[in-house]
């Protein structure tokens, strides 16, 4: 019997729509649904992150020249420490492929 009533596509219908609306409630900020709290940090953590930015300093998009781009390298951990302001700094003709379709070679003759 609740296979035959489940099977309703008004009531598949309602069910995406209340499904829909809590979604939507969770996501708006301030809804009745609060995200739950971040991870705690750790002096750990906060000494690896401390290392990091002193160990790669030279990517710190505030104090690099402007003539000088980041190579391939370098984009990625610049970008993780000091976030996407180092994009601006990127070479151009890196840019320049991101629109390229990506090549995958599975080994030799394929």
């Amino acid at each position: 019997m609740a296979v035959l009533l489940l099977d309703q596509a008004w009531i598949r219908a309602a069910l995406a729509l209340v499904i829909g609306a809590l979604t939507v409630l969770r996501a708006l900020p301030g809804g009745r649904f609060t995200p739950g709290p971040m991870p705690p940090t750790t002096a750990k953590g906060d000494e690896v992150l401390r290392m990091a930015f002193e160990r790669y300093a030279e990517l710190d998009p505030a104090t690099r020249p402007a003539t000088e781009p980041y190579d391939p390298g370098q984009v990625r951990m610049a970008v993780a420490l000091y976030g996407l302001a180092v994009l601006d700094h990127v070479d151009a003709r890196m840019k320049g492929d991101r629109g390229r379709e990506a090549v995958v070679s599975w080994g030799p003759g394929e």
